[in-house]
This record gives structure tokens, C-alpha cells and sequence, in this order.
């Protein structure tokens, strides 16, 4: 189950960064990279989903989408820390290496975002747009930081995460443990066992029942499949290359977040969401369970410039990762006239 290879990208690095477990970083590095009319206007910022880098929504700028660069569009694409290019358990020196890199959270991740843009002069963005983890990061951003940012759109994601997605994390993470070569995380070759067990655990999760039943799947090279063993060997490579603590570093922060519990909010959805006035698309899928559309309309409707606009679609938590072309299209065309409101005026 080959995955395209990842951009080119940049890395920007900071020193002396305190992460929100109590941890302060002496150096670290955040993979990134800019395209079209860099300094011209408010830039469009899109932020990564767990393990992904930014191809991951790649599907929006590309050749005539709404973040074409091409067409005019200041793009900033930033990937979350742990995925390997970003500083992560596998690419950092001692005493924060493997699993003794701390814990971070995805507002660590918006605060070196945030540096960043510091470091490139940049005051306010056009647009922060990310899906699943990334959607927690834009709306994270809209929270923590509303004077910086004009819009957001939150694809497959949401404000907190919920008790039915935290069992989903834990089953996978034990899986991911349950391989003797994983050693707590010291392993010296790969945990391969461990890594084919947390892929074949999500793929219940990933997609729809529907989706199968009704044979999409078959319309796919990748997980095109007559019985569930053929099905099942294809999946169990979906995270072939990965590194297992970067892996659980990321499910860790996906697993912990509420944007209730940014600084001065007590715990409180609704003080955080107060904070966020500026005009905010939800996008979750129909059929996406562990961003489940009942949870992600309910969180919604504490912020006071929301709207939620459904994906109707049997790809589950894949419908905004653009496995289907008719996903894709939908994506496109409300983030077109989500960009363009007001422009006018």
C-alpha cells in the first residue's frame, strides 16, 4: 500500500521551546515550505493529520483548486511535530531521544506554528485548514490565537476529542505495543509485528461498513481486495516506514486534546470557543466515526461563527482526505466559497 513520496520542504528551527507537559526544548525544528506569490496579501496556512505531511489535503491546491498557488495563493504548509520530519522521537538527539521525547500537545504544535510565522513577518492568515488532527489544529488556532487568523475550516475534526475516539486510540496503540520487539519503545530494529497489528486494528475504523458492502473499495488499487486476507495484507503495510514512537507520540496528543483546556479557558468548551469569533467551517463526514457528525455539531454550536457543512459520503474519516473524487469535489467547492465570502466587502 505505497503512499506518494513527500514534498520538498524547509526546516524552520527555534530554540529554548516550552512545551505545555512542563519540558522546555533547547532546539526545535518545524518542516515546512511556502509556494505561490510569497509577502503578497494574508497567507493560507494547512496544517497535517496524524502521521501525514501535507498531501494529506493535497488535493486543495492542486492545478485549479481553491489554494492553487498558481492562481494567486500565498501557501504556507506546516507538518506536526513527531511525523518524522518535524522534530520527533526518531530524529532527536539524547536525553530526548526514542521514547524519551516528552509528550506534546496539538497546542505545541500551533505555538511553533506560531513562531514560525513570526520568523517569516507574518501577522494574520487568510485561512488556517487542516483535517482530522489538522482540524484540531486550526480550530486550536482560532482559539489561541483569534487576532491572527480571519477564517478557519475544520475538515473531519473537532474541539475536543471524545471517549469513543480515545478507546479507538487505545486499541491501537496496544496493538502497536503488543509486538515483543516495540521493547517500551528501545527497540533496535523496527517493530514491524507491532506496526502490520496497529493497521490491521484501524482498518475497521477507517472507512464505512458501507463502503465495503457496497464494493468501493474494489475501485481502488490499493485496497482493491476479494477476501478480507488479501484485503487485510494490503492494509497491514499502510504504515510500512513509520517510526512506532513517533506513531505514538502523535496518537498521544490526538488522544489528550481539548481546546477547553487552553490557558485562562479552566477546562471550559464553551469560554474557549468565545474567544474564537471569526468565521468557522466544519466539514465533518456522514459517516466518520471517531469524528462522529453528531459529536462535531454539538461542539459547533458553541462557536458563535460556526456553520457546519456535512460530506455526505460512505469513505468514512477518508472523506476529506480525497480517496474519492466526489469527496474532493465537495471539499473544493465549499472551500472555494468559504475563501471568497466577504471579499468584496
Amino acid at each position: 500500500m505505497s503512499a506518494p513520496a513527500p514534498p520538498p520542504y524547509e526546516i524552520f528551527e527555534t530554540r529554548d521551546f516550552p512545551l505545555e507537559c512542563g519540558v522546555t526544548l533547547p532546539l526545535v525544528r518545524l518542516a515546512w515550505r511556502q509556494r505561490g506569490p510569497v509577502g503578497r496579501g494574508e497567507p493560507v496556512m494547512t496544517v497535517t493529520a496524524f502521521s501525514h505531511n501535507p498531501l494529506d489535503i493535497g488535493y486543495l491546491s492542486a492545478p485549479r483548486a481553491p489554494l492553487d498557488p498558481d492562481r494567486g495563493v500565498w501557501l504556507i504548509q506546516t507538518e506536526q511535530l513527531g511525523n518524522g520530519r518535524s522534530s520527533s522521537p526518531s530524529n532527536t538527539p539524547a536525553p530526548f531521544a526514542g521514547p524519551d521525547f516528552p509528550k506534546v500537545s496539538i497546542r505545541d504544535n500551533v505555538a511553533l506554528q506560531a513562531r514560525l510565522l513570526d520568523y517569516l513577518g507574518v501577522s494574520r492568515l487568510r485561512l488556517v485548514v487542516g483535517a482530522s488532527m489538522g482540524g484540531q489544529q486550526a480550530l486550536q488556532w482560532a482559539v489561541s490565537h483569534p487576532e491572527r487568523v480571519a477564517k478557519a475550516a475544520v475538515l473531519i475534526g473537532n474541539a475536543r476529542t471524545t471517549l469513543y475516539a480515545k478507546i479507538f486510540l487505545n486499541a491501537v496503540e496496544q496493538a502497536l505495543r503488543s509486538d515483543p520487539a516495540f521493547a517500551e519503545g528501545r527497540y533496535t530494529t523496527p517493530p514491524v509485528l507491532g506496526l502490520e497489528r496497529l493497521s490491521e486494528t484501524w482498518a475497521g475504523f477507517a472507512l464505512s461498513p458501507r463502503y465495503f458492502s457496497t464494493g468501493m473499495h474494489r475501485q481502488h488499487e490499493d485496497i482493491a481486495a476479494e477476501t478480507i486476507e488479501e484485503f487485510l495484507t494490503k492494509w497491514r503495510r499502510r504504515y510500512d516506514g513509520k517510526d512506532a514512537n513517533n506513531l505514538l507520540l502523535q496518537l498521544d496528543a490526538w488522544r489528550r486534546h481539548d481546546v477547553g483546556e487552553t490557558p485562562g479557558c479552566h477546562g471550559d468548551l464553551a469560554t474557549a470557543a468565545a474567544r474564537a469569533k471569526m468565521p468557522i467551517l466544519f466539514m465533518p463526514g456522514s459517516t466518520d466515526v471517531y469524528f462522529h457528525l453528531d459529536d462535531v455539531r454539538e461542539q459547533a454550536a458553541r462557536f458563535v461563527g460556526a456553520r457546519v457543512e456535512v460530506i455526505e459520503s460512505l469513505a468514512g474519516h477518508a472523506a476529506a482526505l480525497g480517496r474519492e473524487a466526489a469527496d474532493r469535489e465537495r471539499v473544493c467547492t465549499a472551500i472555494a466559497a468559504f475563501l471568497n465570502e466577504g471579499a468584496d466587502s
